[in-house]
């Protein structure tokens, strides 16, 4: 017979497959179980969809009275959202038991669906793999205590730890299966970030190459001088995705001719302050992305912002993607430097994907595989 450890895993697991179509809910998974059986499951499967108690629920039929219901996150008790309240359903439901991995941290639910649950008269027990749950969601837990999106770096390297060609020439480095992988990653993604550096020497698209991508991306582009080309492909597509390109203050106002022909093109044109180091401020930028609602935020960049973002202590995750192939110049670009402790790691084909989490950021609970490393290891 199964125990309890074993089904709040399976309900985690369920929980990862919601990945990139239920932003900026969380991801939940829900196990019901009655006399040592599996009697309904389910997960919050979209946005505005029912939530994973509900489609739990709706699999048991009429059989879940003196169940027990495991939870990968606090049942949910606030009435102002696209769906009812799920302590509720539980409650008409007659479970006997609800195992709950953690609280949502959402102040309209924040331990009152819990305190639902017991004036019930139905058993809750809590912090069963609490730990695990609450990095499941850390883009939902930032979210709610910062207000900014959920940071990863992602880029690809040679054996020998290079980044483009000698001289920074293009150089393809990951074969079609890193790839594939990579676009996945982006389709989940509510933003995708890169340097003008980058537009300069690749001149990507930056989207996401699925027919149905389960998220709309903004593509971004820190552009200091407000140099972004306007044949680029990015701005030649603006009308499909949208372009934010985001200057420096003194551009901003000075080069009003610039701005008006980007926003012609179709391009959103904003001033962030700049460092007294060089570059544009990053935590202005994720203030910015945090108000817009935007939950994960990829880094795309080169080796000086990929570095910027480690240095100031503001990536949560990176993802690197690692070819055999060589360079063996020393005139050729390096990849950034990372010390974060890996979660993960999966062969692709002949390349290497592996994980790291930052132990420092904000948004850290455990060294936990996401879901989205789950997802370039076996899909849905």
């Amino acid at each position: 017979m199964a125990s309890d450890p074993e089904y709040m895993q399976r309900a985690i697991g369920l929980a990862m497959r919601g990945r990139g179509s239920v932003e900026p809910n969380p991801m939940v998974g829900c196990v019901i179980v009655r006399d040592g059986k599996v009697i309904g499951e389910g997960y919050h499967q979209k946005f505005g969809g029912p939530h994973a108690e509900a489609n739990a629920l709706a699999a048991c039929g009429d059989k879940a009275e003196g169940a027990t219901a495991y939870t990968s996150l606090e049942p949910c008790c606030h009435q102002n959202k696209k769906t009812p309240p799920c302590a509720a359903r539980l409650i008409a439901a007659k479970v006997a038991r609800v195992v709950a991995a953690c609280h949502d941290p959402n102040p309209l639910v924040s331990g009152n669906g819990i305190k639902q649950l017991r004036e019930a008269g139905i058993q809750v027990d809590e912090g069963l793999f609490q730990l695990e749950a609450k990095q499941l969601n850390a883009a939902f837990f930032k979210e709610i205590a910062q207000r900014r999106p959920y940071v990863m770096l992602k880029w690809a390297q040679t054996a020998d730890g290079k980044i483009a060609g000698a001289g920074g020439k293009k150089l393809a480095i990951s074969n079609a299966t890193s790839i594939k992988a990579m676009h996945e990653l982006r389709g989940r993604c509510d933003a995708i970030l890169v340097g003008l550096a980058t537009v300069l020497t690749d001149d990507p698209l930056l989207t996401a190459r699925e027919k149905h991508p389960p998220r709309a991306q903004m593509r971004v582009v820190l552009d200091s001088n407000l140099d972004l080309p306007l044949k680029s492909q990015l701005v030649l597509t603006s009308a499909q995705s949208p372009v934010l390109a985001c200057c420096g203050n003194r551009a901003f106002r000075e080069k009003a001719d610039a701005i008006t022909r980007l926003q012609r093109a179709g391009v959103e044109v904003i001033a962030l302050q700049e460092e007294s180091g060089g570059g544009l401020s990053l935590e202005q930028l994720l203030d910015e992305l945090g108000r817009r609602g935007m939950t994960h935020l990829l880094v795309e960049s080169g080796a000086k912002l990929a570095g910027s973002f480690l240095g100031q202590n503001l990536a949560d995750r990176v993802w690197i993607f690692r070819s055999p192939k060589r360079v063996d110049a020393e005139n050729a670009p390096a990849a950034a430097t990372v010390d974060y402790p890996k979660t993960g790691q999966i062969a692709l084909d002949g390349d290497q994907l592996t994980e790291y989490l930052n132990p420092k950021s904000p948004a850290f609970f455990s060294l936990s595989t996401s879901a989205d490393l789950v997802w370039a290891k076996h899909g849905r």
